[in-house]
């Protein structure tokens, strides 16, 4: 049967979002929800929000009734005024001042909301827009119901039972830190990847990826306008169609031909709000890419490539300088990336212009590292109006769980303090890092949470308060080994945008000692959890780490040739992780978006050539 939600006009106060994480105000209130298996309040949506919240409304519902198996009714399921008049209300509404058409989209509050307690019969759940409902509901059950969404997939759901529900609350206000959160690698096959983010509260409202290549198809322009294509030996040259090349942006046709397709994309997109013009991509095989009019010769970054900031940003500035003419609340995105990492040097940015900094902010856990960025983001800050972050936090295709939790806290931190509007992180996700991608989430919301408190209560969540510390033990042993014996070796000594995760050669520094540990620590972790849903999530963790154990003593043994690690061993364990990967494939947990197996990890596939062929066999 289709469930109902009765459209009811209301009127809202309204209100203003002070410039901080969470408001509560002074006074608590008092509300019963649930008692003894009975409800003691309903769910109302307003009539103008309706079309907006009505799946917002039906997945509150459900939770609060999986939590404490009572439905809470909507309120047109209730013909008894007495009954209305001795429950509580929980209304479900858009801020009244963001429905109006003179309202000018801000994504600075776009996400805002409260959830008002002021009312003794009434609670009032108001966003600045349907997603600030959504992430206040998502507010509501976690804080009062405790609930959590620990990974995708039903096992990373966790629901405690309440046989009554009674809530004290002050009213809250709440408001992220970044206008745009967002992790890579979460929108494949699995579609509780994308919900599982979207209720930790992923969202992505800036487009800036590489987008050149479709601003100007090759196929469409290079025969009418090849002199805005780069040159050799006379001719326009395109190596690939989308990547290794840029055009040339000191030609007056490329802002003509960027701001009719600019144009007639918001004209036939009137609900988009943002417009990429991201650099294409390098092969870094054919040079730069650029054209040479574009660049000063001998000018380097630190990263060692030519300066093309004044000529690329030349360009952005005046093609968003039409498009704003009619469109002035657009964003654009761009990449501070390779030729165009740094700031511009004759010129500023504009202001609807978003540069997104692309760095492995691991880097930063080496202090002359960590200065020399902070140099490149402070100059960047006093060139544009607002920056966002581009990290690289994998993930796959790593041989090791890559945590960093205390680290990441304090990039983001930093990153608040400094004024960047949005972040984005290349994840490509591997669960066996446990609560790593929880956590960033959490902090993309807002980075001054309680790290340690975040940890303890989800590693609670996962296995249970007798299993908790053994599993938290284990992610020490690998959150230390990436924050501080990492700096020993030569593998973190690269000088890239990002660290060499093509190459295993972090492995050359772990000890030995730390695999045999972890196994411990994670058969421990499954012998002291105590309901079959802890004991499920905890053997997933064991599951995961089978895959880095395999990967560490096959490349001791066949690749660093470690004197203690018998070969025929190594052999037994490097077959393993192939049929790991493989097993992997089909469940949203193990999963590795990017496979160590796949043609561009050479260097992580070592003595396979015979394996492939037993594979059919084995498996």
């Amino acid at each position: 049967m289709k469930k109902k939600i009765i459209k009811i006009n209301i009127t809202i106060c309204i209100f203003i979002f002070l410039n901080t994480f969470v408001y509560s105000q002074d006074k608590e209130s008092s509300f019963i929800l649930v008692e003894k298996g009975f409800p003691k309040a309903v769910i109302a949506v307003s009539a103008s929000s309706f079309t907006s919240l009505n799946k917002t409304a039906i997945f509150f519902q459900s939770c609060i009734e999986k939590s404490t198996g009572v439905r809470l009714p909507f309120i047109n399921e209730i013909n008894d005024q007495e009954i209305l008049n001795n429950n509580i209300c929980i209304n479900l509404d858009i801020d009244q001042k963001y429905k109006t058409s003179s309202y000018s989209f801000d994504l600075k509050t776009y996400d805002s909301f409260k959830i008002d307690f002021s009312n003794s019969k009434q609670i009032w759940v108001i966003g600045n827009s349907a997603a600030g409902v959504e992430f206040a509901i998502y507010e509501f059950l976690e804080r009062f119901l405790g609930i959590r969404w620990l990974f995708p997939g039903d096992l990373g759901e966790y629901i405690p039972k309440h046989k009554n529900l009674i809530i004290k609350s002050k009213t809250i206000i709440d408001s992220p830190v970044f206008i745009s959160r967002k992790l890579s690698g979460l929108h494949g096959k699995f579609p509780q990847l994308k919900q599982w983010a979207r209720r930790n509260r992923e969202v992505s409202y800036v487009s800036f990826h590489h987008n050149i290549n479709r601003i100007f198809p090759v196929k469409k322009y290079i025969r009418k306008y090849p002199h805005i294509y780069p040159q050799k030996n006379g001719k326009p040259y395109v190596p690939y169609p989308t990547v290794g090349w840029q055009v040339c942006f000191s030609e007056s046709d490329t802002i003509t031909i960027a701001v009719q397709n600019i144009l007639s994309y918001f004209s036939k997109n009137p609900q988009k709000n943002t417009f990429s013009l991201g650099p294409n991509d390098s092969t870094r095989i054919n040079g730069s890419g650029y054209c040479k009019s574009d660049y000063i010769e001998d000018d380097f970054s630190s990263w060692g490539f030519v300066h093309a900031s004044d000529s690329y940003y030349k360009w952005a500035n005046k093609v968003v300088e039409q498009i704003i003419e009619k469109y002035p609340n657009k964003l654009f995105g761009t990449l501070a990336y390779f030729e165009i990492a740094m700031p511009p040097k004759q010129i500023k940015v504009n202001k609807n212009i978003i540069p997104f900094l692309t760095e492995d902010r691991l880097r930063w856990v080496d202090s002359k590292q960590k200065n020399s960025a902070k140099k490149w983001i402070e100059s960047w800050m006093n060139n544009a109006h607002q920056i966002g972050f581009y990290d690289y936090i994998y993930g796959t295709p790593y041989l090791l769980p890559r945590v960093y939790f205390h680290h990441m806290a304090d990039v983001y931190r930093y990153a608040a303090k400094m004024g960047v509007s949005a972040v984005y992180a290349e994840a490509y996700p591997n669960w066996g890092e446990g609560p790593k991608y929880y956590l960033a989430l959490k902090l993309f919301w807002n980075p001054f949470l309680d790290v340690d408190e975040l940890l303890e209560d989800w590693y609670i969540c996962a296995v249970g308060k007798l299993s908790a510390p053994y599993l938290s033990e284990y992610y020490n042993i690998w959150e230390k080994f990436w924050t501080q014996t990492i700096k020993k070796s030569t593998w973190f000594k690269n000088k890239g945008m990002y660290l060499p995760f093509k190459s295993p050669e972090y492995l050359d520094i772990v000890n030995i000692s730390d695999i045999y540990k972890s196994r411990q620590l994670l058969e421990k972790t499954v012998e002291m959890s105590q309901t079959f849903l802890q004991k499920k999530r905890a053997n997933l963790f064991l599951k995961a780490f089978e895959y880095y154990e395999a990967s560490a003593f096959s490349y001791w043994g066949l690749k660093q040739k470690r004197s203690n690690i018998e070969k025929d061993y190594a052999r037994e364990m490097n077959r393993k992780r192939y049929i790991l990967i493989d097993e992997f494939e089909y469940d949203p947990f193990f999963r590795h978006p990017a496979r160590f197996d796949s043609k561009r990890y050479d260097e992580l596939n070592w003595d396979e050539s015979w394996i492939r062929k037993l594979l059919p066999f084995l498996n």
